[in-house]
């Protein structure tokens, strides 16, 4: 879609939106260097620029150590882009945007009904605002469209077809979405129930070092694996489940947000930038999600352990370079490495890890089989978390006493040395284990190497390889023969020997007398016993 302007929005690796910037026509740098158009903390000086020339956008790497990546595919050169799709610099998400002549504004009454009060967010897939029902007269939510679906009649009709789907969920912990609103010559915009409160991405920014801890954490993801079933009962996927998704009103109730919304904007905006039909959020995305294949239930646990990942050690499972490829194919970190490589303390149940891992599994097959069994496994998981190990105050200096009265002067008395006579100090008078077997008449019975039995099967071997090398001699037709004869040789000379000459010598461990076989009895030299 050619554009003689660009708005990018940068994110952190969490999806808050840091800042905007509205660019026109030039060549404008990104990076962490004073004047950047773009400026990105943690970047190089001047990491890549973003080129906006006759209606063409291009973005071009300037061959970095960290590299720039656009759609999670790492970028060589340059490489024309589109608005809708996101480039990656360090842990900075950059999302382009085409601008729009159609904005909203306080006071604003859309389909001569619902008046807007105030934006409480925003992002690369709309904004969200809060608004007065003047014909119910209550407060609802109203999540407006991006400007790429406006006229999009195919996202128009996915969108409809997830809302019709959603309204349907009714559960304390779902966000009720109420209806998808298509009034003459105004955007498309979807009514939702208004939550007065943050969401979890918010909220970890709030918490000591960027992480919940797990007490505080635990009945929020209770009430979201409760969520996640009862939506899971009724055939529906979330498809895009991330800490941003979810709010916590002032009680402390948890409610999902954005059933089916989210991904299906998701289709439509990676349909306009030619990223493929692939819905949700690179960062909490299932391998099966990335690839396209079918919604699943599975791909929702896998997004909910990779959040589970995030809120207790401040970063999803794969957070920088190339988040697509590590996804398919590299393993996420346990929990504690990545907790010790970030230096942060945190104290995790050993059963909670244990269900992340399993919630992060490559396999589908090796997930939690349900929403309720992570729930119970988190019911389960009681042990309580260990404080952090802390160095102990030095002991006071000890004043030498004897019950409270001052020590005395006189040198302590002589200690007693062994006599003869006396038994030998710390000598134990108990038999030991040998000779209460011994007592017992027990004894076991001892394996060994035939040595007989191995000369025999290398000689079977030498004459074997010696058939073999006889055998290049010979017609092709006679080789096969020749062959089979020698296997037959093998095997039944082998045969033999196992059973005349036997592999293993037994011997009687009390008196080394031999035995016939290993079968537990009386021994017939000495009648130990013999296990």
């Amino acid at each position: 879609m050619p554009t003689d302007a660009i708005k990018v929005l940068v994110a952190g690796s969490d999806g808050v939106v840091l800042s905007e910037f509205l660019l026109g026509e030039g060549v404008h740098a990104i990076g962490s260097a004073t004047g950047s158009a773009i400026l990105i903390g943690g970047a190089e000086g001047e990491h890549a620029r973003l080129h906006l020339h006759s209606g063409e956008l291009i973005i071009e790497d300037l061959g970095t150590t960290a590299g720039i990546f656009l759609d999670g595919m790492g970028v060589r050169g340059r490489l024309s882009v589109s608005p809708g799709q996101t480039i990656q610099v360090g842990d900075r998400w950059l999302a382009l945007q085409a601008p729009t002549s159609v904005r909203a504004r306080e006071g604003e009454v859309l389909a001569r009904r619902y008046r807007l009060i105030r934006a409480i967010g925003r992002g690369g897939r709309g904004e969200v605002w809060l608004a007065h029902d003047e014909d119910l007269n209550e407060e609802i939510a109203i999540k407006r469209l991006p400007p790429e679906m406006a006229n999009d009649a195919v996202a128009i009709s996915d969108l409809k077809r997830e809302v019709q789907k959603s309204r349907h969920l009714s559960h304390n912990n779902i966000i009720r979405i109420h209806d998808l609103v298509q009034p003459p010559g105004e955007p498309a915009f979807v009514t939702l129930e208004f939550i007065n409160g943050q969401d979890l991405a918010t909220m970890r920014l709030d918490q000591p070092d960027h992480c919940f801890k797990w007490e505080t954490l635990r009945p929020l993801m209770t009430q979201l694996c409760d969520a996640l079933e009862y939506a899971h009962q009724n055939k529906i996927v979330h498809r895009d489940l991330k800490p941003a998704n979810m709010m916590v009103d002032g009680r402390g109730n948890l409610k999902l947000a954005d059933f089916g919304i989210a991904a299906s904007m998701a289709d439509s905006l990676s349909r306009s930038s030619m990223q493929g039909s692939v819905s949700g959020t690179t960062l909490y995305m299932s391998p099966q999600q990335m690839r396209g294949e079918i919604p699943r239930s599975s791909d929702d646990l896998y997004a909910l352990g990779s959040t589970f990942y995030e809120l207790l050690t401040s970063r999803p499972p794969f957070s920088s370079g190339d988040v697509t490829y590590q996804v398919l194919n590299v393993e996420a970190k346990p929990l504690s490495e990545r907790l010790s490589e970030l230096g942060l303390q945190n104290q995790v149940p050993d059963a909670v890890c244990a269900m992340i891992m399993a919630c992060l599994a490559k396999d589908s097959a090796h997930r939690p089989a349900s929403a309720a069994a992570v729930e119970e496994w988190i019911s389960s998981s009681h042990e309580p978390a260990l404080p952090p190990i802390s160095q102990l105050a030095p002991l006071p200096s000890i004043t030498p006493s004897t019950l409270g009265h001052a020590p005395s002067d006189e040198p302590p008395p002589p200690v007693p040395t062994r006599s003869a006579a006396a038994p030998p100090v710390l000598e134990s008078v108990q038999p030991t284990v040998h000779e209460k077997i011994a007592a017992a008449g027990w004894g076991s019975i001892e394996a060994r190497d035939n040595s007989w039995h191995q000369g025999f099967i290398a000689v079977i071997a030498i004459l074997s390889l010696w058939g073999v090398v006889k055998l290049k001699d010979y017609p092709k037709n006679e080789i096969v023969i020749g062959v089979v004869f020698i296997l037959i040789f093998w095997f039944g000379l082998s045969a033999i020997g196992k059973f005349l000459i036997k592999p293993k010598r037994f011997t009687c461990s009390q008196c080394s007398g031999k035995l016939r076989s290993d079968r537990p009895g009386p021994c017939p030299h000495c009648d130990a016993s013999l296990t």
